[in-house]
């Protein structure tokens, strides 16, 4: 080894191994299309042997026994290797191990010419870690940087310890592999440990993130729809551009498919459109179909959104929610949010920001669902400024000013337009004795209509709110035995308000704008918070909030009447114009609220804006799905102070034990009688009214999930209305997760009163995942517990492949959380 000769051609080896080993020491994806790249001339080259001779003659270099070659963060290793610098061959023999950090290659004999950039390995395994891909075979042939040839070969993703047998592979006399696109082949088989289960005449597999192709089916069965199928073809146009194109069948209902894109347009600019088409060949069996339906019929929903910075401080927003007729989302949705939608809203949103406040062009179309008919007001469209308090004049004195423009358009009945415009003043908080602060403010409202309820003449109010806050705030920290603190506030707040009466029958009342009630009201509130923080960690013991409201003057003696079938006093059931009232008798003091918080019941705070969080690669839409694991309990009630009776509560508790399980409960009661309006335009903790009668609501929900040891997942929710005692939707969802989750396998329920539904979804890693309701569903209740996991049959947060160790989901409490609200 001490022979200086070993060394005459080290600048020629080192040439020989870059060639050979560039193109397994970066991924293609960071260099798609070029040079690998590699160490320089002067990168150190170490080469270890128990014995190394050289043939000066021939100029050949042999290795022998425990050869090790290194440089930089490259290695390989055999008992034997051969160095011939003039033709430039290199061979290894014998337990051959060539590793860096992004690939592993093992195998009996390698042999590399590097004048012709080709080699082939004998009883060869390719490894790739960052797709857990392992290629082997009799003969890897290698013909470009990126490009092999496999003779005799297979493919897997499992991570099948060496002498097992993998979960799945893919076996085939001649595979083609490109490194980062894909891997192909002819004449192949589908092998279910190591047993050949389907014959692949011709077949290809992703390689890469995002890789245009087709996704695994995914069969389902609906108890009024019959047999139905959906199949997958992903289109990746381009790095920024995608389309996910889902046909569809059910044998008693129709055919159809559904279209999503996905585009990026640059860095201010992106957006999401979906499109569900259906042409109906039967009548669905489902509720609100007419004998005299047409049943041959097509029928579509589109929704999507699009978001662009014109330019630093214009903003364009749009989002869309259209469909075809009322009955679509009821009829054929195996959502319940979706069924039970009003209305169906779309809007388009220009707003520019100035050095003071911000002007605003709005367009908003509210298509009718359940509520509604074409003599609904639409806003077609709105045009409108705000200013936020500013100081006048560098004084103590605060200005501020919002106004805004609306032409209210529908198809049947009149149109009208309207201004308004809020000017107001106040102070800064005026501190009395360093203990309690004083805050006078008024606000004045002018809103002129180009016509009245049942009059085409011009109406005009004119109004005004006066208000006057006294504030405190007491404060004590606590220090805590292992170096955290804990700090009590206490903030007693009371607000005195005055609002003049107005007339208001001769005005069309669409929004709160146009209802605008006498208030003479003084409002006392204490707040009181318990939070333990430490080294980046906050938790909230308790955030306790109880108000009421007391009427000075005169007390409510007429309650709007929002109860379904009641006809309005003018109007129509599907758009009131002055909504119909019932009297009653008012009361001074107004119901007590108390809310109460415990624990952390908000998400992570994130510090990135909507168009900086990825869409495509490896954090897509990590943003958006990323689900906190927190506990919390919530409870918000309303307390008859006359009766010593609860009128209303509401309670939700989250408990989540790390990826292990979780569980929600939540709980809505509301007793018969008046219902206490939460506050106004004027002030949002205030309670100046109160409904009409309504009858008694009790409703409850439960859900969770949980992982179990044998790789099943499970979750549910159920919805339960304990008044009509009946359930308006339940679902239940399993993964199955093999132990490399290399494959899964999804199940899920969905029960409606007017239909059930069974499916299931089947993945590969690598394959990717499906978008639809029900992969929706099953990612919304097993989220919590296999989020950034790989394989999952839905789309993830980082693709196929799952997101790194480093960036998945830490343990329980999310540092830097805001106490409860």
């Amino acid at each position: 080894m001490g022979d200086p000769l070993a060394w005459l051609r080290q600048g020629g080896l080192l040439t020989l191994l870059t060639l050979l080993l560039s193109p397994l020491s970066v991924s293609a994806a960071d260099h798609p299309g070029g040079s690998a790249g590699s160490s320089s001339a002067s990168t150190p080259l170490d080469i270890t042997a128990e014995r190394i001779d050289y043939q000066q003659e021939q100029e050949i270099y042999e290795a022998n026994g425990a050869v090790i070659i290194r440089q930089g963060g490259i290695t390989l290793t055999a008992d034997h290797a051969t160095i011939q610098a003039l033709p430039g061959i290199l061979t290894a023999v014998g337990h051959v191990h060539l590793t860096d950090v992004q690939a592993d290659v093992t195998a009996e004999r390698l042999e590399l010419n590097v004048n012709t950039e080709a080699g082939i390995a004998t009883h060869a395994e390719l490894f790739i870690p960052s797709r857990n891909a392992l290629v082997s075979g009799q003969y890897l042939q290698r013909l470009s940087e990126y490009h092999y040839r496999v003779k005799d070969g297979s493919f897997t993703n499992c991570d099948a310890q060496e002498g097992e047998v993998p979960a799945w592979r893919f076996r085939a006399n001649d595979v083609d592999m490109t490194i980062s696109d894909t891997l192909a082949f002819k004449g192949g088989w589908f092998c279910i440990l190591d047993v050949p289960t389907i014959p692949l005449p011709t077949f290809s597999y992703p390689m890469a993130r995002r890789q245009t192709g087709f996704l695994i089916p995914t069969p389902k069965y609906n108890s009024r729809f019959g047999f139905g199928a959906q199949a997958h073809f992903f289109w990746a146009i381009s790095p920024s551009q995608d389309v996910t194109i889902s046909p569809s069948y059910y044998n008693r209902l129709g055919y159809g498919s559904d279209f999503e894109y996905r585009y990026i347009l640059d860095r201010r600019s992106r957006g999401k459109w979906y499109l569900s088409y259906l042409q109906q060949t039967q009548l669905p069996d489902a509720g609100g179909i007419g004998t005299n339906s047409d049943a041959q019929q097509a029928r579509a929903t589109v929704t999507g959104s699009h978001t662009q910075y014109l330019t630093d401080t214009l903003l364009l927003r749009a989002n869309a929610n259209l469909v075809t007729d009322p009955n679509f989302y009821q009829q054929l949705s195996n959502s319940g949010v979706l069924r039970a939608l009003p209305s169906a809203e779309s809007n388009l949103l220009l707003s520019q920001r100035l050095p003071y406040g911000s002007l605003y062009l709005l367009g908003l179309y509210l298509q009718p669902l359940q509520a509604g008919g074409k003599d609904t007001f639409q806003r077609l469209p709105e045009a409108g400024y705000n200013l936020p308090y500013v100081s006048l004049f560098n004084s103590p004195v605060r200005y501020g000013m919002e106004g805004n423009y609306v032409n209210f358009y529908r198809e049947d009945g009149f149109a009208l337009n309207r201004f308004n415009l809020v000017p107001g003043i106040a102070t800064e908080l005026i501190e009395l004795g360093h203990l309690v602060g004083i805050r006078p403010q008024a606000k004045f409202r002018e809103v002129y209509y180009t016509r009245g309820a049942q009059s085409e003449d011009a109406q005009h109010r004119e109004t005004f709110w006066l208000g006057v806050d006294a504030t405190s705030k007491l404060t004590r920290r606590f220090s805590l035995a292992d170096g955290n603190s804990l700090l009590h506030t206490m903030e007693p707040t009371v607000t005195y308000e005055y609002v003049p009466g107005t007339r208001q029958s001769a005005l069309t009342q669409i929004d709160q704008i146009d209802d605008l009630p006498k208030k003479n009201l003084v409002t006392y509130m204490l707040r009181s918070r318990v939070l333990e923080s430490g080294t980046g960690t906050a938790f909230n013991w308790l955030d306790l909030t109880v108000a009421q409201s007391y009427h000075v003057g005169g007390v409510q003696t007429l309650a709007r009447e929002f109860t379904p079938g009641v006809a309005p006093f003018l109007g129509s059931f599907t758009q009131p114009i002055q909504p119909a009232t019932v009297p009653i008798q008012g009361k001074r003091f107004s119901d007590i609220w108390v809310r109460a918080v415990i624990g952390n019941n908000l998400p992570p705070l994130s510090s990135i804006s909507q168009l900086d969080t990825p869409i495509f690669g490896q954090g897509a839409q990590a943003w958006a799905l990323r689900p906190p694991i927190n506990r919390y309990v919530t409870m918000d009630a309303f307390v008859d102070p006359y009766q010593l009776t609860v009128s209303q509560f509401n309670a939700d508790l989250r408990f989540q034990e790390g990826t292990n399980w979780y569980v929600e409960v939540g709980q809505r009661y509301t007793r018969d009688g008046n219902r206490v309006r939460r506050g106004d335009i004027w002030n949002p903790i205030s309670f100046n009214e109160v409904y009409a009668p309504t009858k008694e609501i009790q409703f409850v929900t439960m859900g969770g999930g949980v992982r179990t040891p044998w790789g099943w997942t499970f979750g549910a929710k159920a919805y339960y209305d304990v008044k009509q005692g009946r359930s308006p939707e339940l679902d239940v969802v399993a993964l199955y997760q093999n132990p490399c989750k290399c494959w899964s396998l999804g199940l899920h329920y969905i029960k409606f009163p007017d239909r059930e539904q069974y499916g299931f979804m089947l993945n590969f890693t690598g394959v990717g995942g499906v978008g639809n309701a029900e992969a929706v569903l099953m990612r919304t209740l097993l989220n919590p517990l296999v989020y950034g996991e790989r394989g999952l049959p839905w789309p993830a947060p980082g693709g196929p492949y799952g997101l790194p160790p480093q960036v998945s989901e830490p343990n329980g409490t999310p540092p830097r959380v805001q106490a409860g609200r």
